[in-house]
């Protein structure tokens, strides 16, 4: 019997302080010894974790974390995460949790996940709608939920809009795009990005994830008015189009389709201001020869 078979008994079949002390010094374990690692993923010790959080409360789970947190640092321990979806369904799943902390170590790890590599960002959606159909819920719902939770603190906003924002910029096929933004339309996002836009003092960070977000619909949608800036962050090219689509009109986002938001009708009124600015230059040279009221009083006197 391998020690990590060893460890992993030991974790499902201790109890009360003898797995309170397992599981704080879980990663601290996996830090000392890396050999252990790819023996207890061997051992599908990655179940084992799963199956002890989701009976355990909100500080052992912290403990998991940290203790998986370390898992995926090494290749072996990423490389058993990717063959296992269901521990990033239960990294999903533990976004709306009412932990603070318990929320944010998880979208940390997540982002670690998709930042791995390019191909992770396909796992992701795997996972997420697994867990979303289970619950019988709109597709990214956890996400939105928590987007729109007003108890939440900055750290944790900017944290769930990256991970939005780098699951976009991984995903070459604009059908899935476009679900996935549609889907976060439907669930109000924009109305949140319209809230901290207009809020005074708010989190410089979390506003330019907002803003790359909404840069990123409108790329996909094809306009070419995106600030310079914005470029460095976003995908150089737009994503590919259904082959199916048959001269079809090409598909765009839910935003462009409804009546102007703010963001898209200031767009539109700077274009238009733009527009009729030298009718409006002429119209004050033509009237510059004009009578001016104080052109009269002087004529009056």
């Amino acid at each position: 019997m391998t020690k990590g078979t060893i460890l992993k008994e030991k974790l499902l079949n201790c109890t009360g302080r003898e797995l309170r002390r397992a599981l704080f010094s879980l990663k601290q374990i996996f830090q000392d010894d890396k050999d252990l690692v790819h023996e207890f993923v061997s051992a599908d010790g990655l179940a084992c974790l799963i199956k002890v959080g989701a009976e355990a409360d909100q500080n052992y789970q912290n403990y998991i974390l940290r203790a998986l947190g370390q898992v995926m640092l090494y290749v072996d321990g990423m490389n058993g995460v990717i063959e296992h979806n269901e521990t990033i369904q239960w990294l999903y799943s533990l976004i709306i949790s009412k932990f603070r902390l318990v929320v944010k170590t998880s979208l940390k790890l997540l982002l670690v996940f998709i930042e791995y590599t390019e191909s992770n960002v396909q796992l992701l959606l795997q996972a997420i709608k697994i867990v979303d159909k289970q619950q019988g819920q709109l597709a990214w719902c956890n996400l939105a939920t928590l987007i729109k939770d007003d108890s939440q603190d900055s750290e944790v906003l900017i944290y769930a809009m990256t991970l939005v924002n780098k699951t976009l910029n991984g995903i070459p096929n604009q059908d899935t795009f476009y679900d996935i933004t549609d889907a976060l339309e439907e669930q109000n996002i924009e109305a949140v990005s319209q809230k901290f836009m207009k809020r005074r003092g708010a989190d410089l960070d979390l506003l330019e994830q907002f803003r790359l977000y909404e840069m990123s619909l409108k790329q996909e949608d094809g306009d070419s008015d995106i600030p310079i800036e914005q470029h460095r962050n976003m995908r150089k090219n737009r994503r590919s189009a259904d082959p199916q689509m048959n001269g079809k009109m090409p598909r765009k986002s839910k935003r462009s389709s409804l009546q102007p938001t703010i963001q898209y009708s200031l767009d539109t009124s700077l274009n238009e201001a733009t527009e009729q600015s030298p009718t409006i230059q002429t119209e004050t040279t033509e009237n510059s020869t004009k009578m001016t009221p104080y052109r009269r009083r002087r004529e009056r006197r």
